[in-house]
């Protein structure tokens, strides 16, 4: 065996060992909890603001305006799908020890519940402009709030499934 690779080889399994240890210890914060907590709620707002929102205040759901179940339904998707980032944000907050987090953590199941069931309407076609309204002041509460701790949710864009 020739010195380079005996030292290759001892290098490896230091490397090995040391991915061992460190995997088994158990960090206080998961990795970038803060950063995966706003990206997740962006995209959320995104398919909020862009598919439900923007489509309402131009008055594509109003009766009569052309393609309007479809930009319903569209917006339903839309909304299902923000209901699933905004999961996986909730998620994130449930296991880190970030307390502004943890603070915000409470006020995700009222942004859940409101995008899931509020997508399931529109998916179905059935439209009342109190939904988005009432979606509206529930994701700009939160969004004050986020930003009131210092983490500050923007619009991050994402191609909506099915849309």
């Amino acid at each position: 065996m020739t010195a380079p690779f005996a030292l290759r080889k001892l290098v490896i399994a230091a490397a090995l060992a040391g991915a061992m240890l460190f995997g088994s210890l158990s960090p206080t914060n998961a990795f970038l909890d803060k950063t995966r907590f706003i990206a997740h709620l962006g995209v959320a707002y995104f398919c909020f603001h862009h598919w439900v929102l923007r489509p309402y205040e131009q008055g594509a759901f109003a009766a009569g305006a052309p393609h309007r179940t479809a930009t319903i339904v569209k917006g339903g998707l839309a909304l299902l799908f923000a209901w699933h980032e905004v999961n996986v944000a909730k998620k994130v907050a449930d296991h880190s020890s970030d307390p502004l987090l943890r603070k915000l953590d409470g006020s995700l199941g009222v942004l859940t519940s409101s995008f899931g069931s509020i997508g399931q309407k529109l998916k179905s076609g059935q439209f009342d402009p109190k939904d988005v309204t009432s979606l509206t002041a529930i994701t700009g509460a939160f969004k004050n709030q986020a930003a009131a701790g210092g983490a500050d949710i923007k619009d991050v864009p994402v191609a909506v499934p099915g849309t």
